[in-house]
């Protein structure tokens, strides 16, 4: 199907003509008399309204949440300009405006910080984030060196829980959808007395997985899917601000998913010539995508304990701050490495993930000309990876079983990091900011090959040339300047820095590469017009990007692992729009756009990853170092249109219904460096979620009906390269199809 691309600017403008031609009609009969919700942030580190806050921000509540369908992080994408979700092995890869991407060794990292309840989260594991009892998620776009720091070059996802309340609440739900999905959820909110509230919440999840596998072995299940994951949170909070608040919280998750599959975008057999000839002897791959034959169990399990303690003390116009966490991660997951019936390769991967935290501030509160935060903050995390591939080949006597590849990596990461940020108003309606962090980063890490299918062992790290240490130190920087043009419009202007550590390619040969700096400029205008009645935000940005790490899985010293390298430089610039409208006090209209434009100015590509057989005019030979300056950067569409309409109406009996529309058109791009035409594009696309609810005359019981994908069309999420010992040869994840369910709630008085 051929998409034409929509004018989104054009879009844009005829929204919110109509949208100001509606409200006015209200104005005039005075027939209206609701307004849009103003939510409240936390993304400077203290409390301020959405429309005030300096930085391109998406929020949500929890009460958004349900009403939209958003259960999980990738669907978030749908409402969240330039946010890609892409699936790797055992984790997920956040990428906001094209930057974030992210290997899977022991000392890589991401350039999107993923927070949950303000704890740093080095490597989600588990799929994506069931969002349950969660008050709210701030997805803040652009680099936030100065106040969140470790590796925020892209931005920060923010997931905040919900807390104890000093009143009892309790709910129940259920959902049954698509694939057998079902799920039971329950939370309670119980005061003690006065000073003592607590809260638990759990969740448990069950669904088929969306790539049947057409597999008859035993262990064999379909990709994707979960057998069953559980969730529990318990919270218990004493005090008060003014007094000492001290907040514990407690979160157990068990994430038993079906594993994923290696969908095949082509077939190069390599390896030994054993191997080779049995890789020859795989069937073609099935046209469709969603549609496997994979002959080995699959699994991909993770087991999380995590904690944290948080402490509040407000002492006139100053507040103070501490919270400590541990998170304890354990993932165990299988792949059929060769993607096919034919017994060749089976891979393993087991990770444990051990991480703790420490961050102090010191606030003033806003109520003066100058308001001030000043903090420090610690990080240690220390990850060890067992990986396993089996390997098996044919011969004229029969199936030949090649001695394991064998590899023990053990990383560990520490940050250290003093910070300050403080505004300054020069005038009532006229304020100027300045932020600055301080980041020493030290990564050390060990790499021993035990295994190489009875080739010679690569050489380990540490050694007499790689001593397996690496140091950095940066100072990042904000400055900004804010104008209340009037009480409904405010306008910013800010130039920042962010960076991300650099480090060495502890999997493969040794080699470093360099940190990640950025410089980026940004101008924005939030307004809310016609009595809070029109909201229309706008956020343009300009980004001198140097040294951006791309990492690729290859073939190293005859042995696999991942190579990171450095893009020397690339720029990113664009324009987003977000917009609400209420049309009536029954609809309510949401539109953005987005514009990126993101290209690569100087790279190339140092070994062989490209599997294009087409021959490059600037690597003739084959030798595999390609120009690739002018490519586009990857997981960035050059355009973005979203779409929605709320509805709301009473019915005469005290029930009343809601629902929602939200489209999605995004437009072509590209999951690699490379921009491979057939491997690495992504076609324009559009998807369509929906929900309906009704709401029981009580309010206490609800039923919801959704459906997400109403297109039914999937996507590549994420290409990745095999490594060399079956071929070198490009894979896929795919996207969700379409998914109907219906939810059920009842909450209790």
């Amino acid at each position: 199907m051929t998409l034409t691309k929509p004018n989104g600017i054009a879009l844009s403008c005829i929204a919110a003509a109509l949208a100001t031609h509606y409200a006015h009609a209200q104005e005039e009969s005075g027939s209206a008399q609701n307004e849009l919700e103003v939510i409240k942030v936390t993304a400077q580190k203290k409390v301020t309204s959405i429309q005030d806050t300096p930085v391109a921000i998406t929020a949500f509540t929890g009460n958004m949440f349900e009403q939209r369908g958003i259960d999980d992080l990738t669907n978030l994408q749908s409402y969240v300009p330039a946010l890609h979700i892409g699936q790797e092995q055992d984790g997920f890869k956040i990428s906001l405006r094209g930057i974030g991407l992210q290997g899977t060794s022991s000392i890589s990292d991401s350039g999107v910080a993923f927070y949950i309840d303000n704890n740093y989260i080095a490597r989600p594991a588990g799929g994506s984030s069931v969002f349950y009892d969660i008050e709210r998620i701030e997805v803040l776009r652009g680099p936030q060196g100065t106040l969140y720091g470790r590796n925020a070059t892209g931005g920060v996802v923010n997931v905040i829980s919900n807390t104890p309340k000093e009143y009892f609440e309790a709910e129940a739900g259920f959902t049954y959808g698509s694939r057998n999905h079902t799920e039971f959820r329950g939370v309670v909110n119980l005061p003690v007395n006065d000073d003592v509230r607590t809260r638990f919440s759990a969740v448990y999840t069950k669904e088929d997985g969306y790539i049947v596998n057409q597999s008859v072995q035993p262990g064999t299940q379909d990709f994707f899917g979960t057998n069953g994951d559980t969730t529990v949170r318990g919270q218990v909070l004493y005090g008060t601000p003014e007094t000492v608040e001290i907040l514990l919280s407690g979160t157990y998750s068990d994430i038993d998913g079906s594993g994923m599959n290696m969908t095949y975008l082509e077939r190069n057999p390599g390896g030994p010539p054993p191997v080779r000839a049995l890789v020859n002897t795989i069937p073609e791959d099935p046209d469709d995508p969603l549609i496997a034959s994979n002959d080995a169990p699959a699994f991909n399990r993770t087991e999380t304990t995590s904690g944290f303690i948080r402490m509040i003390k407000q002492s006139g116009e100053l507040e103070g701050f501490v919270q400590a966490s541990y998170s304890d991660q354990i993932t165990r997951s299988q792949q059929d490495f060769d993607g096919s019936d034919v017994d060749i390769s089976i891979f393993n991967k087991d990770q444990d993930n051990i991480s703790k935290s420490v961050e102090v501030r010191l606030s003033s509160d806003d109520h003066t000309a100058l308001s001030w935060i000043v903090g420090g903050y610690y990080f240690y995390e220390d990850t060890f990876i067992f990986r396993r591939v089996r390997l098996n080949g044919v011969t004229p006597g029969g199936i030949l079983n090649l001695p394991d590849f064998l590899l023990d990596e053990d990383g560990q990461g520490k940050t250290l990091a003093a910070f300050g940020n403080a505004t300054y108003a020069l005038q009532d309606d006229l304020r100027f900011s300045l932020g600055v962090r301080h980041t020493q980063d030290e990564k050390t890490g060990t790499k021993v090959t035990r295994g190489n299918f009875g080739a010679p062992f690569p050489p380990d790290i540490p050694n007499a040339q790689y001593p397996g240490v690496a140091e950095f130190s940066k100072n990042t920087w904000m400055a900004g300047i804010e104008y209340d043009y009037s009480d409904d419009v405010f306008v910013y202007a800010r130039r920042s820095t962010g960076y991300k550590a650099g480090g060495f390619n502890l999997t493969s040969n040794g080699l470093p590469y360099e940190p990640e700096n950025i410089a980026a400029w940004e101008f924005g205008i939030k307004s809310d017009l016609l009595q809070r009645k029109a909201r229309i935000n706008l956020d343009t940005f300009y980004y001198d990007y140097q040294d951006l790490q791309l990492t690729t899985l290859t073939t190293v010293n005859n042995a696999p692992g991942q190579f990171t390298t450095n893009a020397a430089q690339s720029t990113i610039y664009g324009a987003e729009i977000e917009s609400q409208f209420i049309l009536s006090s029954n609809f309510k209209l949401l539109a953005s756009y987005s514009y990126i434009s993101a290209e690569f100015d100087e790279l190339y590509s140092t070994d062989n990853r490209d599997p294009s057989p087409v021959v490059n005019p600037d690597d003739p030979a084959g030798l595999g170092r390609a120009n690739l300056a002018g490519n586009k950067v990857p997981y960035v569409p050059q355009s973005t249109i979203q779409a929605g309409v709320e509805y709301n109406t009473s019915l005469s009996d005290g029930a009343y219904i809601t629902a929602a529309v939200n489209m999605l058109w995004q437009d072509d791009m590209y999951l690699r460096e490379h921009n491979h035409p057939t491997i690495d594009k992504v076609e324009a696309y559009t998807k369509t979620d929906a929900t309906v609810t009704y709401h029981f005359p009580d309010d206490q019981l609800s039923i919801t009906a959704f459906v997400t994908n109403l297109e039914d069309d999937v996507q590549k999420t994420n290409v990745y390269v095999s490594p060399g010992f079956i071929g070198q040869s490009a894979t896929a994840a795919y996207s969700k199809p379409r998914t109907l369910g219906l939810r059920v709630d009842y909450r209790f008085e």
